[in-house]
């Protein structure tokens, strides 16, 4: 709504010759709208589809890199819980009393993660005396890794086997 000043002569008023009064002079009415268009629903759905082509694979890709991390976490503590057994046996495939039986790993370090859909099993392979090679398999969801397969051995060597990256990218 809009107002215009409009002054007319009056002689009645006061000692002015003008009289000030208020008159509305309509302008363009706007027509209300509700909704949208096909066009701008169209745009919207479009410019939704470049974004999510563009952000899903980058989110996807963080999402096995922190389940990759956290099998990298249990392999270190599983490496941990194979240095106590050397230390509390003498030996890493097994006791005095049963040589050659290589230890069980802990039920919290068989799987990652522990009571959902395993993404990881741990495994100790390679028990001898001296030496060992734990390895985190990629299972479930995480079986198309393309890391594939985790490992550590006594000396802290991380490596990894069936895949093309070198351990730098996959071990980070």
């Amino acid at each position: 709504m809009t107002y215009t000043l409009v002054l007319t002569p009056s002689g009645l008023i006061g000692r002015s010759r003008f009289a000030v009064r208020l008159r509305f002079v309509p302008c363009r009415v706007f027509r209300l709208r509700y909704g949208f268009s096909l066009i701008e629903l169209l745009v919207v759905l479009v410019i939704m589809g470049i974004v999510s082509a563009i952000a899903l694979p980058s989110y996807t890709q963080h999402v096995e890199r922190g389940h990759r991390a956290q099998a990298m976490a249990a392999l270190l503590e599983a490496q941990h819980f194979m240095e106590r057994y050397y230390s509390a046996h003498g030996r890493y495939d097994g006791s005095a009393e049963a040589p050659g039986k290589k230890p069980d790993l802990p039920l919290r370090l068989q799987g990652i993660p522990v009571g959902s859909e395993l993404r990881y099993q741990l495994q100790l392979e390679a028990a001898t005396v001296n030496s060992y090679e734990l390895m985190a398999q990629p299972v479930g969801a995480m079986a198309g890794d393309k890391c594939g397969t985790l490992t550590v051995n006594q000396t802290g060597l991380k490596g990894l086997t069936g895949s093309d990256l070198s351990v730098a990218d996959c071990w980070r």
